[in-house]
């Protein structure tokens, strides 16, 4: 593990996190004590899912008339909730 003072940190922020990015941990001490540790974040390789909002609008604008007020299609979005 790599030890970085709080002024490297802050004169060398972009390299010590390139260094980051390629694995490296690095301790940052302030007066001889480790303060904080900057550490590689963890790989996301799983798809994000969005919720399907578009098919959910057509479900709710079924039974929905043109012209219903906000209000009761929101109370409808709530219960479906619930």
């Amino acid at each position: 593990m790599k030890v970085a003072t709080v002024r490297q940190v802050q004169h060398n922020l972009a390299a010590l996190l390139e260094e980051v990015r390629r694995g490296q941990e690095i301790a940052v001490t302030r007066r001889g004590q480790v303060v904080a540790r900057i550490v590689p974040a963890p790989s996301t390789k799983a798809p994000v899912v969005w919720p399907d909002s578009a098919a959910r609008m057509k479900r709710l604008a079924a039974g929905v008339r043109l012209g219903t007020p906000a209000s009761r299609i929101i109370r409808a979005m709530r219960e479906e909730r619930f």
